[in-house]
């Protein structure tokens, strides 16, 4: 006999009987919808314009983010499904002017490497292959003069964790390329004066973020950085990926892990912006208490402590009393 036609025959219960079999385990998560994005020509673009408002002041300042965005240059995304192949899957694509996501075999791929500039590969890989080099061998790497960094993870969980570092890592070449071409003779100020390059001689980083298919987990890395530098709620920058690398596969479990990596953002966004504004109102009253006005004499008459009471309080008074009034500055066009 089945647990359903047991059930079933159950006698009801206040006079009610269950019509489906209970279930011991936890409900399910609600499902985390990705809706096409709607463009209705290939000559629509999507645009996306990284503004400081949606950025945690504690993980990029503002000069950073100039840096890095080169002073919030807009990006654009058109639908790519109109020309896309099967053959597209085996190449890289650029999702950022900076940034391009790919399979592992594109990483070994010396001409397109030297092609399209590339100076840092960061790998999202299975922790069980951390000992095996998906990327191009040791020669190629320093010979390309790239930066190798790696991301291992075993599953999603770990993957949601590995996010803040990967995005750090991806931050900090960025940073550090702009920084190594500073010029200290130059009247050109960028930030805080410190550094100064022309533009038309700036060499920007350009970092590829790939695993074995260049569609899962380093598709959820570079969905994370798009929420993180560019402030992109979760379901845009899905669409932005999904238009600039059509073959890109986010299961339901990425896309989960992906919309609470979101809800992360937002808390930490808030808390720190409240914790500067806080700060900004402390700094702004103490300098208003600085900036009062000393006391005058008739002020200290009223203060015991300054002796302000009694026979010695006004003899204090006569003291000053036939002094004229003295003004240690006078402007003289007055």
């Amino acid at each position: 006999m089945t647990t359903t036609t047991m059930q079933s025959e159950l006698p009801p219960r206040h006079g009610a009987r269950p019509t489906a079999p209970y279930s011991a385990r936890p409900p399910s998560p609600p499902a985390v919808i990705i809706p096409a994005p709607m463009l209705p020509t290939a000559s629509e673009f999507i645009k996306v314009v990284p503004t400081y408002e949606n950025i945690d002041p504690a993980s990029l300042s503002v000069e950073d983010l100039e840096i890095i965005t080169q002073n919030h240059k807009q990006q654009l995304a058109s639908d790519s499904s109109y020309n896309w192949t099967y053959e597209s899957r085996r190449g890289a694509q650029p999702i950022l002017d900076f940034l391009y996501l790919g399979p592992s075999s594109i990483a070994r791929n010396r001409e397109w490497l030297l092609d399209n500039g590339i100076t840092m590969m960061l790998a999202a890989r299975d922790s069980r292959h951390a000992g095996v080099h998906l990327m191009a061998n040791e020669k190629l790497v320093q010979e390309l003069g790239i930066q190798a960094e790696y991301v291992d993870v075993a599953n999603y969980n770990e993957l949601v964790h590995a996010f803040p570092s990967a995005i750090r890592k991806i931050n900090d070449h960025m940073l550090n390329v702009f920084r190594e071409q500073r010029l200290t003779d130059t009247k050109l100020p960028v930030g805080n004066g410190k550094m100064a390059i022309p533009t038309g001689e700036i060499r920007r980083g350009k970092v590829l973020v790939f695993c074995e298919t260049g569609n899962n987990r380093s598709a959820g890395l570079v969905v994370a950085y798009l929420m993180s530098v560019f402030g992109m709620p979760m379901i845009d920058a899905c669409q932005f990926l999904h238009c600039k690398r059509f073959s890109v596969g986010l299961d339901e479990d990425l896309r989960f892990l992906l919309k609470s990596y979101e809800d992360i953002l937002i808390a930490q966004r808030t808390v720190h912006h409240y914790e500067l504004s806080r700060t900004s109102a402390l700094e702004d009253a103490n300098i208003n208490q600085v900036k009062k006005s000393k006391r005058g004499f008739k002020d200290t008459l009223d203060d015991e402590e300054m002796g302000g009471t009694g026979e010695a309080s006004a003899q204090d008074y006569e003291r000053f009393s036939d002094r004229s009034t003295f003004v240690p500055f006078v402007d003289p066009q007055q």
